[in-house]
């Protein structure tokens, strides 16, 4: 079977509603330096590390369990010559076990560890600073169909709340554009678009073409107006 993500985000160079100089913003909140070691989690295809490695020299340890996207990662680090500044393993990030580290991101993959707590529980043991991406409601109530599909994101002051539930300090904030979202969630038309033309036969073809009008409309009515994403920055 093929997998969803596999196609949608295949030619993505980061894999979330922001963009390379909110990730170099992002490695100037943490202090990165040459020195530094950062833990990413869920790292997908890698692209917050290869623009923290370049711009910091820092090196990071990558954890992805997908074997999809740590191959496509092992391309773009090789690409970049960043072999000796990244090492990526490929792993379940929730059964690897963590040693210490300057800093921890976990980028729009909270679910990782069941949700932003124990995210930020588990990381915040591991480094002393942790960068959590997390989608947050810019207006409530949400709308309906958030609930039927029983999404828990909560406007944006209580999820900074619910972050510093798990005895961290939310130090800094990196929120998304409209630019951001609309740039990450069109390429995924566009690369859905491309895949379908070039496997019209493929058993899949049709659930994969609903999915994604489905994802567009749904983004279209009522997630850009209303759905958020920011990157916090937390110290433990």
């Amino acid at each position: 079977m093929t997998w969803w993500y596999a196609v949608v985000e295949a030619e993505h160079e980061l894999q979330n509603p922001t963009s390379e100089e909110k990730i170099r913003l992002l490695g100037e909140r943490l202090g990165l330096g040459p020195g530094s070691h950062v833990l990413d989690v869920a790292c997908g295809r890698g692209g917050p590390a290869l623009v923290l490695a370049r711009e910091f020299g820092c090196r990071l340890t990558c954890v992805e369990r997908s074997p999809e996207f740590v191959a496509g990662a092992r391309e773009r680090v090789a690409a970049a010559g960043l072999e000796d500044r990244i090492e990526l393993v490929e792993s379940d990030a929730a059964t690897f076990e963590l040693g210490r580290y300057d800093a921890a991101l976990c980028l729009g993959a909270t679910f990782v560890y069941g949700g932003l707590v124990p995210t930020l529980e588990r990381l915040s043991a591991a480094a002393p600073l942790v960068a959590v991406g997390e989608p947050y409601w810019r207006t409530w109530p949400p709308p309906p169909e958030a609930e039927r599909e029983g999404e828990e994101w909560l406007l944006l002051h209580p999820t900074i709340e619910r972050a510093e539930s798990a005895g961290v300090r939310v130090v800094s904030l990196i929120a998304s554009s409209e630019d951001d979202w609309d740039r990450y969630e069109s390429l995924r038309w566009q690369t859905l678009d491309s895949w379908l033309a070039a496997n019209p036969e493929h058993p899949q073809a049709e659930e994969f073409r609903a999915r994604g009008a489905a994802n567009r409309d749904r983004y279209l009515r009522s997630q850009r107006a209303s759905l958020g994403w920011a990157i916090l920055v937390c110290r433990s």
